[in-house]
């Protein structure tokens, strides 16, 4: 392959035009590729291959827009420009913000002119900038600094759990970043994310965890512990979450389960087991899908189910759980 049709594959069918001289590719031979139907202009710095095709690839398809709104830039902004807000969430694969979703969000320098998907920002400091897939983006920490801005606290959050569960930040790193930018505007939604996050909870294990874990919020339920270990008469079992006072225990199924007929089976075999030792033990135990937690009416019907399972529970005398409870319970609530 020529080495300017490398560069073009390599960013998803767009290419600025000096890219392209560099690779090798006079004028002369521009004209030609686009006499030929090789090659598009598009604008004065665009080049595209109009044959490209991201097969239904949504990360692909947002790589492409995200290049192209890049390459439109003079190059004196080129040289500063990078993704940053939802486009950068979504290149870091944070949740709450998919690739198809998100709007075209490149930060420049101040100074340059600016216009269309271009916003421009202060400087972004050296630490902050880092490179996904070939496009220049802002860090993890600083995404989420700045998508506070613009999304809303349920949004924010699970962006926030997932980036503690791919361990693309941590809390120690997000203070700083936050003191290191006291009056950078829309902080105060991650300021208090991050207050009111004991320092020792784990994060979620998905995206659907994060949101059962709203909706018991807004249902008006304490918050449950997560990831937590009950003792049976056939041995322990770990949960995704529990109110242990309660005895009762949550188990969620995200977006992809099942993916074949073997990993059904196998996941109801394991249920059973669980269900039948649980109730030995004198727990209850729940279970919740993804459209449990993100469509109405299911929605409504899983606060009701965890309505009932309190009123069931809240019948029975109330027990230490046993098990190690104590150091569980101090560490997740701390």
């Amino acid at each position: 392959m020529l080495p300017y049709l490398e560069v073009i594959a390599r960013q998803c069918g767009v290419a600025a035009r000096d890219q392209l001289a560099r690779a090798g590719l006079s004028r002369r031979g521009l004209e030609r590729a686009v006499a030929t139907g090789v090659l598009q202009r598009r604008g004065p710095r665009l080049v595209v291959d109009p044959h490209w095709s991201s097969e239904g690839d949504e990360r692909a398809e947002l790589r492409r827009r995200l290049f192209a709104a890049l390459f439109e830039c003079a190059p004196r902004q080129r040289a500063t420009a990078l993704v940053f807000r939802r486009s950068a969430a979504a290149l870091w694969s944070l949740d709450g913000l998919a690739a198809s979703a998100v709007p075209t969000e490149i930060a420049v320098a101040r100074g340059d002119t600016v216009s269309g998907a271009l916003f421009r920002v202060r400087p972004v400091a050296p630490a902050d900038r880092a490179e996904v897939e070939g496009l220049p983006v802002t860090s993890p920490v600083r995404t989420l600094v700045d998508i506070g801005q613009v999304v809303d606290a349920d949004t924010l959050e699970r962006a926030l759990e997932s980036a503690l569960r791919k361990r693309l930040a941590t809390m120690d790193g997000l203070l700083g970043a936050l003191d290191a930018a006291p009056r950078l505007r829309g902080t105060s939604a991650l300021r208090s994310l991050l207050a009111d996050r004991p320092p020792r909870l784990p994060p979620t294990e998905s995206d659907a965890e994060t949101l059962f874990v709203q909706l018991v919020r807004r249902a008006g339920f304490p918050a449950p512990i997560r990831q937590f270990t009950v003792p049976t008469p056939e041995g322990n079992f770990r949960v995704d979450f529990a109110w242990p006072l309660m005895r009762i225990a949550i188990e969620i199924d995200g977006a992809a389960v099942h993916a074949s007929a073997g990993a059904l089976a196998r996941d109801l075999r394991r249920q059973n087991a669980i269900v039948l030792a649980f109730a030995s033990a004198g727990w209850l135990l729940l279970r919740f899908s993804w459209h449990d937690l993100v469509a109405e009416p299911y929605m409504s019907q899983t606060c009701s189910k965890l309505r009932e399972a309190w009123s069931i529970a809240g019948s029975r005398p109330l027990a230490a759980p046993a098990g190690g409870l104590t150091a569980d319970f101090a560490d997740h609530n701390s």
